[in-house]
């Protein structure tokens, strides 16, 4: 390794064990209320700890930053409309109303609750297949 990265190595090695001496106890009320979060979400608990070194190249100075807490995400996941394919009126659709889909190779008609399981089905396997 060169020697100005081993410097920095050190260094930040020097900065992460006193940042967690400063901080134990936040810390500690952090990992505690991470086990409480997870019992009540019936999860594993997790609590991550990031440490990152940014290196101010310009100013010749090293950042050194720990980062900790229960970390909260919301997410959703939606299909990116397609303006040229507008969705069909199918608001009184139930899933036994039969739908027939035509292509140039032929037609087929189920009914749309079976439709949207293969649909289902095909959204699986495409997900799992690898990219």
């Amino acid at each position: 390794m060169s020697p100005k990265l081993q410097a920095i190595a050190d260094q930040a090695a020097k900065s992460l064990l006193a940042l967690v001496t400063e901080g134990e106890k936040d810390i500690l009320k952090a990992w505690a209320a991470c086990v409480e979060e997870a019992q009540v979400q019936e999860q594993k608990p997790k609590l991550r700890l990031t440490f990152t070194i940014t290196l101010d190249l310009d100013k010749d100075q090293a950042e050194h930053d720990l980062t900790f807490g229960i970390r909260h995400r919301l997410s959703a996941v939606a299909s990116i409309p397609d303006p040229n394919q507008p969705l069909l009126p199918l608001d009184a659709a139930t899933d036994t109303t039969l739908v027939t889909i035509k292509t140039a190779h032929g037609s087929a008609t189920a009914p749309l609750g079976a439709m949207k399981a293969a649909a289902k089905q095909v959204r699986k396997r495409a997900e799992a297949s690898p990219k």
